[in-house]
């Protein structure tokens, strides 16, 4: 049952980051936090099952979601203000 949830947290997460991403550049911000929500799924069953190389997939796809939340959130607010 933890399992199914895990996976069912990183479907909804990726599809919604993936559409969001692609949606529209305001949405873009949204897309990557999203995306970052759902890695620690990702980072623990990719570690769990023993998948060095989706873990590492993961790590690499944690820092740029981070990147873009960076970029969509925290330097906006800087440039503005």
């Amino acid at each position: 049952m933890m399992l199914a949830l895990v996976n069912l947290w990183m479907l909804l997460t990726a599809l919604a980051s993936v559409a969001l991403l692609n949606y529209s550049p305001r949405t873009q911000r949204w897309g990557a936090l999203v995306g970052l929500l759902g890695q620690p799924a990702w980072l623990y069953l990719t570690h769990v099952t023993g998948e060095a190389g989706m873990f590492t997939a993961s790590i690499f796809f944690t820092v740029c979601y981070g990147h873009g939340v960076w970029q969509g959130f925290a330097s906006r607010r800087r440039s503005h203000g």
